[in-house]
């Protein structure tokens, strides 16, 4: 157990004032903590520097402490010295999260400032044109008017796009709040990374470590594993993925388009990093099952593919 004792001999043998550290780092998180909390919930719409430089101070005070313990470790020669050195260890944790409390927060609020309006890299896929992207995926209320914005931020000419997509445009959304709800991601909802990372599946290795997908990466893997995913394959989900008994042969299969229809829209709603599922096609080719669908990313990109059971 720590008592004033122990805080008392660590002061002298160390001349460090770690009574003042813990008072400092209590009142970082009775204060400034909540404050900062607030702000990247949405529920501030500005908050002051000090917060943060208190954060800053605090960190680096933290490491200062955490070195001390090493450089006088064999003067600490029993268990209170652990349980103090315990206590700064849980600070500089919970310090580490405040410091990334945007992405817990699944905030697009930056740590300096809040940016009203929130960017994103998208490129037209075949068939679309600027007033459907004004329509269909910023939700513009006058898209036959508000499609010109888009070309004018991104200095596009009616001659520069044709009906076979591929043009890289900047597009920008208006926020409704301090933080986009996505579940299945812990990160700032900037751009591509309302998509989320995930590790490759065969856990593969580069650069000594492993291997992470980038966010496109990561949502056609997710497509992947939720078509093929089958009813207990996923233990902290059992009931997702599509029964056995429903796609084993042929003419079954034909008997249950509705029942594979339903069990595999349920499946792809389970990951909110995607927003629409669609099968486009169902047919049983040679007593096996093949399935062509559509699938929509948060940021409206769409993804078509198929999968033969």
């Amino acid at each position: 157990m720590i008592n004033l004792n122990t805080l008392m001999n660590f002061e002298r043998i160390t001349g460090k004032s770690i009574r003042d550290y813990f008072q400092r780092a209590l009142s970082f998180f009775q204060y400034d903590y909540p404050l900062l909390a607030a702000y990247y919930a949405g529920n501030l719409n500005s908050v002051k520097s000090d917060p943060f430089a208190s954060l800053t101070a605090l960190e680096s005070e933290t490491q200062i402490y955490l070195t001390v313990f090493q450089t006088y470790g064999k003067q600490f020669t029993n268990s209170q010295w652990w349980y103090l050195l315990e206590q700064v260890e849980n600070i500089d944790n919970r310090l580490k999260t405040v410091r990334n409390i945007n992405r817990w927060a699944r905030s697009t609020r930056g740590i300096a400032a809040y940016d009203a309006q929130m960017n994103f890299d998208y490129v037209m896929p075949a068939g679309q044109t600027l007033e459907r992207i004004s329509k269909d995926l910023l939700k513009d209320t006058l898209s036959e008017d508000d499609w010109a914005d888009i070309a004018i931020r991104n200095n596009i000419r009616e001659e520069d796009y044709t009906p076979d997509g591929g043009v890289s445009l900047k597009l920008t959304v208006p926020r409704s709040g301090g933080a986009i709800n996505v579940a299945a991601v812990v990160d700032s909802m900037e751009g591509k990374r309302i998509l989320g990372k995930d590790l490759h599946r065969a856990l593969q290795f580069a650069d000594n470590d492993l291997l992470a997908l980038s966010e496109d990466d990561t949502v056609f893997q997710s497509v992947e594993i939720l078509a093929a995913l089958k009813v207990n394959d996923n233990p902290h989900a059992p009931n997702d993925g599509l029964q056995t008994a429903v796609i084993i042969g042929g003419n079954r299969a034909s008997l249950n388009f509705p029942v594979i229809s339903r069990q595999m829209t349920a499946t792809f709603a389970s990951d909110d990093t995607l927003q629409g599922f669609t099968i486009k096609e169902i047919k049983v080719v040679n007593d096996t099952l093949q399935i062509n669908y559509q699938v929509s990313t948060r940021l409206n990109e769409t993804i078509d593919a198929s999968i033969t059971i």
